[in-house]
This record gives structure tokens, sequence and C-alpha cells, in this order.
């Protein structure tokens, strides 16, 4: 199992220790690391496809704004089973990692409740953590406030300022301290420690619940995305249509204008 964890070392992992002394059998501990691996491979893998689109960004800010409200909350919904789907179908998750992804995810939908410290790192993480909100019709969403429109709107920029973070470096960058921290480490084998809860044992999955929140920024920037290109498109083929009503409207006035010199220099 260790080597697993190694294989995270990059990332702020939950502590390693902990997990081999639960009572899960070995078999089961290991592929749970495996996938845990696994899961945050892929994930950087597609890193890629979020950085490209870092230079429409506020376009798409905009784009979203304009959209009349219900349009734009239907674009920050996602069912809390869909995430374990994702995980299994987009990422090849086994039973024994989607059974603590389940877990992870009722903890982020209950998270005020756990009584932990914001898990995020970096202005931008820890603000996008604060508005991610869970209401139990609709899934994860973006907290509304209030309800009112100035609210969701600053739901909506903070998530937005998020947006390049899932473009990396890093999936899951580490503050200064536990960068600091893997640096001095001679094998680099250091791993972040859990920030305890007192009175709770063992393991608070923080890298998980990160990991999880990722998932649900990527769902919402892909929605995003989808609908931003088809906006795009559309207005792509009016004008051409337009450029292509023009051209018709300038060969018949050239027709016109031919004919009609040829009447005048007929008579």
């Amino acid at each position: 199992m260790m080597q697993f964890m190694q294989a995270c070392s990059d990332l702020e992992t939950d502590d390693g220790k902990k997990e081999v002394d639960t009572p899960w059998p070995p078999f089961m501990r290991e592929e749970i690391w495996a996938d845990r691996v696994k899961l945050r491979k892929g994930m950087k893998n597609e890193m890629s496809s979020f950085k490209s689109r870092e230079n429409e960004i506020e376009e798409m800010r905009e784009f979203v704004h304009s959209l009349p409200l219900p349009d734009q909350r239907r674009l920050f919904q996602i069912p809390r089973d869909e995430i374990s789907e994702i995980a299994k179908d987009r990422y090849d998750v086994r039973q024994a990692y989607l059974v603590v992804l389940c877990a992870v995810v009722e903890q982020v939908s209950n998270f005020k409740l756990t009584e932990y410290k914001l898990d995020g790192r970096g202005d931008e993480e820890v603000n996008y953590e604060n508005v991610v909100d869970f209401d139990k019709r609709g899934g994860f969403t973006l907290t509304k406030g209030d309800g009112t429109e100035e609210i969701w709107s600053e739901s909506v920029n903070t998530f937005f300022d998020f947006i390049p973070r899932l473009g990396g470096p890093k999936l899951m960058p580490r503050s200064k301290k536990e960068e600091s921290k893997v640096e001095e480490d001679e094998e680099g084998e250091a791993k972040a420690q859990e920030e305890e809860v007192t009175g709770l044992r063992g393991q608070s999955f923080r890298a998980d619940r990160r990991l999880i929140r990722l998932i649900i920024a990527r769902y919402f920037a892909e929605r995003i995305f989808a609908r931003f290109d088809k906006h795009k498109n559309k207005d792509d083929n009016e004008g051409e249509i337009t450029e292509g009503v023009q051209k018709l409207e300038l060969s018949g006035l050239d027709k016109m204008n031919a004919e009609r010199e040829e009447r005048k220099n007929s008579s």
C-alpha cells in the first residue's frame, strides 16, 4: 500500500498511517489506495482541457450573468448520486473506494455539521469551498444566501475566480507550510497531517473531500463550456446567414443595376 501513498506524494493526502490501522482487510486497503491514485491521475490528465479555456473565462462569466436567473441556477446543479457515477464510469473507480467516496460526499453535503476546519488551500479554493452548497431537492449547487440575485451573482463570480485552478499546474496545491515540509523531507514521503477534531477518532478524509469538490467544480465548468460553445456557434451561424443574405441582396442589386443600364443604353 505504501507505493500507492508515495504515488500521491505530490498531493495533500490523508495520513496514511491512520489508514493502515483501520479495520479494513489488507486487500481492501490496497484497492482503495490504488483507485485513489487512479482517480487523481485521471483528473490530472484532464487539466489541459480546462487550461485551454482560460482566455475565455471572462467572456463566459459575462455570458452566464446575461442568462435568466433560472437558467444560471440550472448550470450549477449536480445530483449527489452523479458524483459516484462519474467516479465509476469516467475514472473506473471500483466498489471499495466508491463506498469511501459516498461517505465523503455525505460529509461534504453536511460539512457544517462536521465542525471541521475548511479544507481548501489558497484563497480561490477556500472561497469556492465557502459557496458550495447542498440542496436536498437539487443536489450540490452554489449558495443562494438570502435568495437575492446579488448574493447569487457573488457566488457565481467566486466560482469563475476558481476556474483557472482547474487547469493546474497542481491538481490539489498544498499550503506554503506543507510545501516547505515536503521539500525538507529527504525521502519525499512526507504527508500533510490531518487537522484533528477534538473528540473524533480516525482520519477526516480532507483530501478526498477536496477531490469531491473538484469533481463538482469540473461538472459545473463543463456545463458552462457546453452552453457557451452552443451560444457561440449559434452566433457564428447567424453571422454566416446574415452575410449570405447580404451577398444575395448585393447580387440582386447588381443585377437590377445592370438591367437598368442595359435598358438605358438600348434606348
